[in-house]
């Protein structure tokens, strides 16, 4: 004789999901009985609604709906009255029978007495409403307590409190993304301020571009644009590597368009004329056949760059083919050696990169620059890159640059923290002529009296335009440098306002 099965029974937990489901699906077969007997009451109304068998719990309601569905949506009838119903009965016998165990048409002739057919769209909402919460109860939701909250919230408001519930939780699980308060720290902040924290590597010579940007502050990205040969690379070099070398930083140089002998060739310069202050021009080391006295001061120089590179201080890296994923590698594998400090010369789009799909590239290939040097507490390597690039060949007619100057790529600045764009002063900008720019630098003494330069005619000058600037103000001056690119001399001489071209 088989043995009598016990009934299992329930936890105390699992009587209360039932007694909640039980709960939820009374108010549910309100809804439902108010959305039938307004069907039944206007059947055209089925078509502005996507109601389903699978949204009726109650077998009473999910009888009616479909008798409904059947006649207006499949038979494409017209209307729901006692006749039309029998008829459609008489092809489905055992849809009639569960229609007559639930009354027949009487039911529904008394349920359309009380509604209100102005009210589908609410009852509809309802519908969904609990059928939405008895599938959260289902999973495992916290829903239990609630019901008697949600009877006075929308199906919108429920769904936005969980899911603020639910960003809350996974966001601050995960790794990526952290939320903070804004008060924590606030005053250990302002001492870290009060040490330099927020002040990047100086750039040399340029004091009123590092008042106005902050220099070369790591977690970030300085873009030097400019048309070919203008100076891009004589800028940045004459900007950057005197400051690494002053402060003890080591800087990483990763080239695409000049290869180690080039630029070697133009840091002896460098140093001719700016460490010895010695007249040495490019075309003199480019040619050759050197006199005993040159000779000997390219030899000083190379010692004073085997010094100052001791210990790695400058390392060269020259891509035969330029792929944004190798600089990142190369970004890796010297911050994690503690270089705090780059270039990039020149950007470009990847080797063999499709041109219908370039400028894409180029503007999702700088911002996983950035997402690999940004902040620590960002997730990433905490270095500063100063990255060159190539202006629209349209520039060259144009007397104010600004964003719109970088051409069909112009989102790859969107990343960067400052933006520099150079050019030459056009010859009738100098003083005296018809379009002269007003240049001024300041006092030495308080910097706020304002003092008028001159533009020498027999110098070669440069504009810098500040065309993004997290730190501070952006196109509101441009800084003028003499910049002596036969002996890589730079320095600025003041700041002036060019006027936009119209």
């Amino acid at each position: 004789m088989a043995e009598k099965k016990e009934n299992k029974k329930l936890t105390p937990y699992q009587e209360e999901v039932l007694k909640c489901a039980k709960q939820i699906r009374e108010y549910k077969i309100i809804a439902e009985a108010n959305i039938v007997a307004i069907l039944y009451k206007q059947p055209e109304l089925i078509f502005d609604y996507t109601l389903q068998l699978e949204d009726f719990s109650e077998n009473t309601w999910r009888v009616y709906w479909q008798i409904a569905n059947d006649i207006i949506v499949v038979e494409k009838k017209s209307v729901l009255d006692d006749m039309t119903v029998g008829l459609y009965l008489e092809k489905h016998q055992k849809l009639k029978k569960e229609y007559e165990d639930y009354g027949g048409y009487e039911t529904i002739d008394k349920a359309k007495e009380y509604v209100n057919i102005n009210n589908m769209d609410g009852y509809v909402k309802e519908l969904y409403k609990w059928k939405t919460v008895l599938e959260m109860l289902k999973n495992g939701f916290p829903v239990n307590n609630r019901i008697n909250e949600f009877c006075d919230m929308s199906l919108d408001e429920i769904y936005e409190e969980y899911e603020a519930m639910l960003n809350h939780i996974f966001i601050n699980a995960d790794d990526d993304v952290q939320s903070y308060s804004l008060a924590d720290g606030i005053y250990d902040l302002i001492d870290e301020l009060d040490a330099g924290i927020a002040v990047g590597l100086p750039y040399n010579n340029m004091d009123i571009l590092n008042k106005e940007t902050g220099g070369q502050l790591p977690g970030n990205i300085t873009l030097i644009g400019g048309l070919s040969n203008m100076g891009k690379t004589t800028l940045t070099r004459s900007m950057l590597i005197p400051s690494t070398i002053k402060y003890g930083e080591r800087l990483v140089i990763a080239v695409n368009e000049e290869g180690i002998r080039k630029w070697q060739r133009e840091l002896l310069v460098w140093v001719a004329n700016n460490i010895y202050k010695q007249d040495l021009q490019k075309f003199v080391v480019r040619d050759g056949k050197y006199s005993d006295e040159t000779k000997n001061l390219l030899k000083k120089c190379a010692d004073w760059i085997v010094e100052k590179s001791e210990n790695n201080m400058l390392t060269l890296i020259p891509f035969k083919r330029y792929k944004t994923q190798k600089f990142i590698k190369v970004l890796k594998k010297y911050a994690n050696l503690g270089v705090k400090y780059f270039i990039l010369d020149t950007y470009k789009a990847d080797s063999g990169s499709r041109s219908d799909k370039m400028w894409l590239d180029m503007q999702q290939n700088m911002v996983d620059i950035y997402d690999t040097i940004k902040c620590k507490e960002e997730g990433g390597l905490e270095v500063h890159v100063t990255i060159t690039f190539q202006l629209a060949k349209s520039s060259a007619r144009q007397r104010f640059y600004s964003q719109d100057n970088i051409g069909m790529a112009k989102s790859i600045v969107d990343p960067a923290s400052t933006c520099l764009m150079l050019r030459d002063v056009f010859e009738d900008e100098y003083t005296g002529e018809k379009n002269a720019l007003k240049v001024y630098r300041f006092d030495g003494k308080n910097n706020k009296s304002k003092i008028p330069v001159k533009l020498d005619k027999d110098k070669h000058y440069q504009l810098i335009f500040i065309c993004k600037n997290r730190e501070g103000a952006a196109s509101s001056i441009q800084i003028v440098c003499e910049h002596d690119m036969s002996r890589n001399i730079l320095k600025e001489v003041g700041f002036t306002s060019v006027p936009v071209d119209f």
